[in-house]
C-alpha cells in the first residue's frame, strides 16, 4: 500500500480494524456469558474481512467492489445490533462499527481509491 492514496490505505485498514474489534466484542461477551456461541459470527465476519483485505492488498481488481460489498452487509449487521436489545456497551461498539463500515465504503468509492485498484479509466 505504500506510495498510495490514503483513501485506499484507510479504506483497507477498515477491514482489518473493524474485524478485529468485533472478534474483540465475541471474546468480551464470551468470556462474560460462558457461551462459545458470541464468538462464532464474529470469526465468520473477520475471516470475510480478511479476505477482501488482502485482495485489496494484492491490488485484485474485483476486490474494492468485494470489499465496499462486504462492508456494507457488515455495517447493515452492526446497524441491526444497534436496534436490538442487549447491553449499552455492546449497542455503542455496534454503532461505531457501522459507522466504521460505512465510512470504509465511502474511502473506497472516492476517485483516488478506485484509480489505485484499477477502477476507473
Amino acid at each position: 500500500m505504500r506510495g498510495g492514496p490514503v483513501e485506499a490505505f484507510l479504506g483497507t485498514l477498515v477491514g482489518a480494524v473493524g474485524g478485529a474489534l468485533f472478534v474483540l466484542e465475541g471474546l468480551i461477551r464470551w468470556q462474560s456469558t460462558g457461551d462459545g456461541v458470541w464468538i462464532r459470527f464474529p470469526l465468520v465476519v473477520l475471516v470475510l474481512e480478511l479476505v477482501a483485505v488482502a485482495g485489496l492488498i494484492a491490488r485484485f481488481r474485483p476486490a474494492r467492489l468485494t470489499a465496499v460489498l462486504i462492508y456494507g452487509l457488515i455495517g447493515l449487521v452492526h446497524l441491526l445490533a444497534v436496534l436490538a436489545e442487549g447491553p449499552v456497551w455492546v449497542r455503542v461498539l455496534s454503532a461505531v462499527l457501522s459507522a466504521l463500515h460505512v465510512f470504509g465504503m465511502v474511502l473506497l468509492n472516492m476517485k483516488p481509491a478506485r484509480e489505485h485498484f484499477g477502477g476507473a479509466r
